[in-house]
């Protein structure tokens, strides 16, 4: 049973209901496994601190990654180890801040449920704490919206 969900974000000021029609917004999301010991993916190096920080792991791999363009104000799916569902709802742009529901789900039990504001181009990050069926590890989620 997964026991805990931490969630880092960046601070931002509060944005307007604006959902800009003539900017594209594409979403990557990473999925990274958590262990106490073990290789560190080359990919995560510049981020491994703050995984650190957020979960207190020692090593990090990339399991899944996605991104694509996503609507404003339309939800985008994202398939993710473990038969869990990431939902995001982008709502709005204001001062290259995005704002957005974010919804982790694994079968109808929601693990997160949210709204964020990340800045354009920022990575935020949550985890999702220890699951017994896995054994001693935490799956860690990567979401970078970037508005162009």
């Amino acid at each position: 049973m997964l026991t805990t969900a931490l969630v880092a974000v960046l601070a931002a000021p509060a944005i307007a209901q604006a959902a800009p029609s003539d900017t594209t917004l594409r979403i990557e999301v990473t999925a990274v496994r958590a262990a106490d010991s073990g290789p560190s993916d080359p990919s995560l190096v510049a981020l491994r601190p703050r995984l650190r920080r957020l979960v207190g792991y020692r090593a990090f791999q990339v399991v899944n990654q996605e991104a694509r363009d996503c609507d404003w104000r339309s939800e985008a799916h994202f398939s993710l180890p473990g038969g869990r569902r990431l939902q995001l709802l982008p709502k709005s742009l204001d001062d290259d801040v995005v704002r957005m529901q974010v919804r982790l789900l694994e079968g109808r039990h929601r693990l997160v449920d949210t709204n964020i504001r990340v800045m354009s181009g920022a990575t935020m990050m949550f985890g999702v704490g220890r699951d017994a069926r896995v054994g001693d590890e935490a799956l860690i989620i990567l979401l970078k919206p970037e508005a162009k």
